[in-house]
């Protein structure tokens, strides 16, 4: 799965078309006109990026709860051990990830992920 294929980059790449300037409303030129027709497709084609990474968001998680957290680790740790492989993943994206993520779990589910971060660090 590719960079931007993968579910979890979602809001990454959703947040990089918000940080592009929309045309203004005080230009009445044909070209603003012709930015702002583009401008909508790109909003439509950007909408439907977000609903397939939603679908693809939607159906990993029936994935893992059919299967278990057990696979959803292993898999985690396979794709950890590809990416540091590849050059494309370090130990310290993986702490900011944690860190992100971190504050939207309860005590367990906070304890669970710091012992698989020290796993993924080591590898």
């Amino acid at each position: 799965m590719s960079y931007e294929q993968d579910p979890r980059n979602i809001f990454v790449n959703q947040r990089q078309g918000y940080s592009e300037k929309q045309p203004t409303q005080n230009a009445q030129s044909h070209n603003d006109t012709q930015s702002a027709q583009q401008g909508n497709t790109t909003k439509t084609t950007q909408q439907e990026e977000y609903e397939k990474r939603v679908e693809e968001m939607k159906r990993l998680a029936a994935k893992y709860e059919r299967e278990g957290e057990g696979q959803l680790v292993k898999d985690i740790v396979n794709n950890v051990i590809e990416q540091k492989a590849r050059g494309q993943l370090s130990n310290e994206q993986l702490i900011t990830f944690a860190k992100r993520v971190s504050p939207l779990l309860n005590a367990e589910q906070r304890s669970r992920l710091e012992g698989l971060l020290e796993q993924l660090l080591k590898l």
